[in-house]
């Protein structure tokens, strides 16, 4: 959507959205579905429909400031080999003259919950920009400042463009063959679309540049791949709450039969070690479930209401 502006000629802002899901479970299944088809209506056929709403939406009303760039990655699910590959490869609208990135992923299941949008703290102004579309719009808006590299805006935060991820809620068919359309809601799309719109029109006609507050203030054109990751075939049976802001992983729900049900783990409850590490984050608690193995027993250490408690656990099959 070509901006007006010839002062701000090759700056663009991104909208963006991957429409790759897992198939019959590459390049993430786990043990108990094997061969199943993985739908991917949440994860992320929800980001790709916010996108496509909002473009059909403005694409002729609106006359921007600034060009509004709307891309469909894929390869998001094998490391994010799309939104890689955009940075590399833009001429001209290039990656040191984007103002922002606003990245859909996981938004099809809000319910009750504020729209959570993180990494508004890799530029100073972004907090104010969601602060200022939920009160306009009167959707409640969680703004996490950390990002947690797990979706295609992590690509451009590393090639240091400031970048949010739009999310609803975590749930037990995360890369599972229950994410269904039947489980979407629709109401909840809408409230996403209505934030993403107020800070689109805000971001696009906004003159001057962000703030941005990352590490590196330098922009780098071919930003380092990450390092493959070993494969985590443990796991607890956690869904963690993304939005929790402190020292630990905040349970917001466990999955049914899994170690976490039947240690009793509730929503609330804080890991804060698990086989003798500390859990600082939910980066730190991913590593530790790397270490480990199905079926190994190990003591986990949790607080609930200000009292930490231990427990061992055994882990299964991812």
């Amino acid at each position: 959507m070509p901006g007006t502006n010839p002062q701000l000629a090759g700056q663009s802002l991104i909208i963006g959205a991957h429409y790759d899901h897992l198939g019959m479970g590459w390049p993430d299944v786990r043990a108990a579905h094997q061969g199943k088809i993985h739908y991917g209506a949440d994860d992320n056929a929800s980001g790709i429909a916010v996108m496509l709403e909002l473009a059909r939406q403005i694409v002729p009303k609106w006359q921007p400031e600034r060009t509004i760039i709307f891309v469909a990655f894929t390869g998001e699910e094998a490391d994010l080999l799309g939104s890689r590959h955009y940075i590399r490869n833009t001429k001209n609208y290039p990656t040191e003259k984007i103002i922002a990135m606003l990245n859909l992923d996981t938004v099809g299941r809000l319910e009750n919950n504020p729209v959570t949008v993180f990494g508004t703290g890799t530029a100073r102004e972004l907090v104010h920009v969601f602060r200022g579309a939920s009160f306009v719009t009167g959707i409640p808006v969680n703004a996490v400042q950390d990002d947690f590299g797990s979706s295609d805006q992590a690509a451009f935060i590393q090639a240091g463009v400031p970048a949010v991820q739009f999310f609803a809620s975590a749930h037990e068919d995360y890369h599972a063959p229950g994410d269904t359309v039947d489980k979407i809601d629709s109401a909840g799309l809408v409230k996403v679309a209505a934030i993403l719109k107020e800070a689109t029109e805000y971001l696009a006609n906004r003159i001057e540049p962000l703030t941005v507050t990352l590490p590196s203030q330098t922009t780098q054109a071919e930003p380092t791949e990450a390092k493959a990751k070993e494969k985590r075939t443990a796991s607890l049976g956690t869904v963690p709450d993304f939005s929790y802001p402190g020292e630990g992983v905040r349970v917001d729900n466990v999955i049914p039969g899994s170690p976490a049900q039947q240690a009793q783990l509730q929503a609330g409850d804080i890991l804060i070690q698990l086989a003798g590490q500390p859990i600082r984050d939910l980066a730190s608690y991913a590593n530790i479930l790397r270490t480990l193995k199905a079926g190994e027993k190990t003591e986990l250490q949790f607080r609930r209401d200000g009292e930490v408690k231990m427990i061992e656990v055994e882990l299964i099959e991812r």
